[in-house]
């Protein structure tokens, strides 16, 4: 495939970064990968998260994308520098975006950060923010069931509400105006987030790291901001797990009406070779 740009994902979360790529890019298709069948990645080790990286990023590029976005906050801190080393083509994370934002918006300089455990014992998201500014006091809390609440499409009112404030109560009386959600799951749910801060009479600014990384790939690409819609777009789908599963989740997450959409079932077994390069 040509003109496409790649997503990857451990699962369903990358959906909100093609929802930032469709609004914003009309002159591509696209080529997403979910690995259903390994995640959550929050749970695995650093160097089994580098490896799926660097499997997703073969795969794609033998998809003939002309940039991939790892749209997974916990693969980027783990696979990016060594997808970026092994091969030639545009590959983009999406932690360094969401630092670079949280640090633009926020006025008291006390950002809150929700991702998988993996990210938050990382701690990409404190080494970026301080080497932007110093000055600002970070706090990060793992939320783990968040992810596989939203991997398996739960998204009635009150079952979400309950699971984002048990988290949100953990941050006590730390009194931030920013918050990172830094898993690509979240901003699924970003309205639930958005209704919490309501009832509370909180003004907190909410950063969705997709949306500069969409910008710069846009740069990278040339593509202008107002690029005009090519005819009969597609969207690949590549699922690792349980397709049907993940039909259900994006039915409720993206309007995909105008797209022509094909999944594909994708066996583990085929990734073998991309780790031996």
């Amino acid at each position: 495939m040509s003109n496409a740009i790649g997503l990857f994902d451990s699962g369903a979360g990358g959906l909100s970064v093609l929802k930032k790529a469709i609004d914003r890019i009309h002159n591509k298709n696209f080529v997403y990968l979910g690995d259903t069948k390994r995640m959550p990645y929050g749970v695995r080790s650093p160097e089994e998260i580098k490896n799926f990286t660097i499997e997703a990023m073969g795969f794609l590029q033998d998809k003939g994308v002309d940039l991939s976005v790892i749209a997974c906050n916990t693969a980027t801190c783990h696979g990016l520098d060594a997808s970026q080393n092994r091969y030639d083509y545009p590959i983009l994370g999406i932690i360094s975006w969401g630092s670079i934002d949280s640090v633009k918006v926020t006025h008291n300089r006390k950002i809150a950060l929700i991702g998988t455990e993996s990210t938050v014992k990382s701690k990409v998201y404190d080494n970026t923010i301080k080497s932007l500014d110093s000055g600002i006091e970070l706090r990060s809390i793992a939320c783990p069931d968040l992810v596989l609440a939203v991997e398996r499409g739960e998204f009635e009112e009150k079952h979400m509400e309950k699971i984002i404030r048990n988290h949100l109560n953990e941050f006590g009386d730390f009194d931030y105006d920013t918050i990172i959600l830094g898993c690509t799951h979240f901003p699924v749910v970003k309205d639930s987030f958005k209704k919490i801060y309501k009832k509370d009479n909180r003004n907190v600014k909410i950063i969705n790291p997709a949306h500069l990384s969409i910008e710069r790939a846009m740069e990278i690409l040339s593509i202008e901001k107002d690029n005009e819609p090519i005819d009969n777009r597609t969207i690949d789908f590549y699922i690792t797990g349980d397709v049907e599963a993940f039909k259900h989740t994006l039915n409720q997450v993206l309007d995909l009406n105008g797209f022509k959409l094909s999944f594909h079932q994708v066996d583990l077994s085929s990734f073998d070779k991309y780790l031996k390069k």
